[in-house]
């Protein structure tokens, strides 16, 4: 799910405030000359503020400037739609391409996020453009009450699990070591007769008591690999779990490809067993990474002092998740983190992946929120003091900002967000990628801790 890519939105690239995207033709047959490209399509949208932040009430100007093929420029057809946050429609206009840049302004009562989407069809070369406002994000709210048994049904779960054998599993991958970290892949006994697998790196050579840093990956069939042993390398436990039932361990990456791609025939993972909430795909998942950080913590290396969590998209909703549902966990970073804010669709805006809500009538709808609200990332929010850094891209079409929002402002601890304008589902949102190394070694301990901290 973590990916450079916002499916048709994925060419393009903000210079300054704007987005442009680019679209050529395709290539020719091999054995032919290839025909030269067409001309581009560039759509550039800007917004009246760099950071694009308003209070509600104020007016948010976005200006489009569309470059296309002089001699199709006369039939170009270009499309502009206005949004809450990928929902809600709030205007659609066609624009005339021959009077040059054209304007749009739009505004919120409540606080939310507005998303303008662009597209551009010239003689049958596209482009297309998003830019995103935000007025008052630090406002939103998250579109659900938590269940009133909410805290009851994860115990459960845990206590379930606690009932069965830890059965460890741990292979020292010889390949994977090196002369400052070894490398095993393990796993434990999970309920419903499965295991969770994952992979643990250990200084080597260095005496302990050691911090420890974990990580869930992004959706997709990973880890294919220890995302960590640089952590170990400075004297640190490394934790990295994946979320299926299969051993990404010790299989090779083509085995692990096809197991993954026999799991999401009949559908996305995501939404296996929904919307049975004992049945749902991610129920077993978080219970056993959860049952792998206790362990972790009850190590005699572990100093019982420093435990981070960090993850990206799905990796970032399971670090709010986990530290909802784990004490061990010290400090967490959540870069665009998914799985927040199932019930935004209630209030007309876009809800984070993986979308869990669906059917067309409430009616249809209403098994599928009452599941989602035990797997919703905004709720295990409202428990967590840690320390926390979370990022949002204003144009992320996969983990919108709302969500993202909505699952920060129920954070109780020490916090700070850091917003992206101009990014999309990335892992290069704004100012984060340069703070989090710094910031997740400070709350290890191996630096001095820079603020958010305790």
């Amino acid at each position: 799910m973590l990916e450079r890519s916002l499916g048709g939105w994925s060419r393009g690239w903000l210079a300054g405030l704007s987005l442009v995207l680019w679209c050529g033709a395709s290539v020719g047959a091999a054995e032919a000359p290839a025909p030269a490209p067409a001309p581009a399509v560039t759509v550039t949208i800007d917004t009246d503020r760099a950071e694009a932040l308003y209070r509600c009430g104020e007016t948010a100007r976005f200006t489009i400037a569309v470059e296309v093929p002089e001699a199709a420029r006369a039939a170009a057809k270009a499309k502009a739609v206005l949004t809450l946050d990928g929902g809600k429609v709030l205007e659609t206009r066609n624009l005339d391409l021959t009077k040059g840049p054209s304007t749009i302004e739009g505004t919120l009562a409540e606080p939310g996020f507005l998303q303008l989407a662009v597209s551009v069809d010239a003689a049958g070369t596209r482009g297309n453009g998003l830019a995103g406002a935000g007025f008052e994000p630090e406002r939103i709210r998250k579109g659900s009450a938590k269940p009133a048994d909410f805290d009851a049904f994860w115990a459960e779960g845990k206590q379930r699990l606690a009932a069965l054998p830890l059965d460890l599993r741990q292979t020292r991958l010889d390949a994977q070591c090196t002369e400052k970290a070894e490398v095993f892949a393990i796993s434990f006994a999970n309920i419903d007769d499965t295991r969770i697998y994952g992979f643990l790196c250990v200084p080597r050579g260095k005496t302990g008591p050691f911090p420890a840093w974990v990580s869930v990956p992004g959706a997709g069939p990973g880890p294919l690999g220890p995302s960590g042993k640089n952590y170990a390398e400075e004297g640190v436990l490394a934790l990295t779990m994946g979320v299926h039932a299969y051993d990404v361990g010790t299989l090779t990456r083509d085995e692990v490809q096809a197991i993954y791609k026999e799991l999401n025939a009949p559908m996305t993972y995501s939404h296996h067993g929904a919307p049975d909430r004992e049945k749902y795909y991610f129920r077993r998942t978080y219970l056993g990474i959860d049952r792998a950080i206790t362990w972790l913590a009850s190590r005699e290396d572990f100093d019982r002092k420093h435990m981070v969590i960090d993850g990206s998209s799905q990796g970032g909703g399971s670090a709010l998740i986990l530290s909802g549902l784990n004490a061990n966990i010290t400090a967490l970073a959540a870069n665009v983190p998914a799985l927040c804010d199932h019930a935004g669709l209630l209030l007309e805006r876009s809800s984070g992946w993986p979308r869990l809500v669906k059917g067309a009538t409430p009616e249809e709808r209403q098994p599928y929120l009452e599941m989602a609200a035990y797997f919703d990332a905004a709720h295990f929010a409202e428990s967590i003091t840690i320390p926390a850094i979370v990022s949002a891209g204003f144009i992320d079409r996969t983990c919108s900002p709302s969500s993202v929002y909505a699952a920060y402002n129920e954070l109780k601890g020490p916090k700070r967000i850091f917003n992206g304008p101009r990014e999309g589902h990335t892992t290069k949102v704004g100012e984060y990628p340069a703070f989090l190394g710094r910031w997740v070694r400070g709350q290890l301990g191996l630096t001095e801790p820079l603020p958010p901290t305790r």
